[in-house]
């Protein structure tokens, strides 16, 4: 696949950052669930289940910062859509998690022009 970027190295910058962020995720604590969970409201990255929350995650991946930190480019709309689908996972998949408390936590993953990863984290996203 030719990517429009040539600072990008991964044919999909996406499934790169998710898989990466997967493996940290993973690292830190999280039980990962589901990825890419397609739901009516639309597809939530990763499904994990963290200190005793169910969590829906968000990884945005970026080869540079032209089109803006990766954290600030999550819209109050996609929030919204991500929990919608967290919702109908705990609904239709895990009803055991019926009274599980939900958060919606990002992950921003820039990748430099030598190809090496940063990630940031932020949990709890309203």
């Amino acid at each position: 696949m030719k990517t429009n970027s040539s600072h990008n190295y991964y044919p999909d910058l996406a499934t790169h950052g998710e898989e990466l962020a997967s493996e940290a995720l993973a690292a830190a604590g999280y039980q990962i669930l589901e990825r890419n969970w397609q739901a009516a409201a639309g597809e939530v990255d990763i499904i994990a289940y963290h200190q005793q929350q169910l969590v829906a995650i968000e990884v945005k991946t970026r080869s540079g910062i032209g089109f803006g930190n990766p954290l600030e480019t999550v819209t109050s709309t996609q929030l919204r859509r991500i929990q919608r689908g967290l919702l109908h996972f705990k609904r239709t998949v895990y009803p055991k998690y019926a009274h599980t408390p939900l958060r919606v936590d990002v992950v921003g993953i820039l990748i430099d022009s030598d190809g090496e990863p940063t990630a940031e984290l932020l949990q709890d996203v309203n």
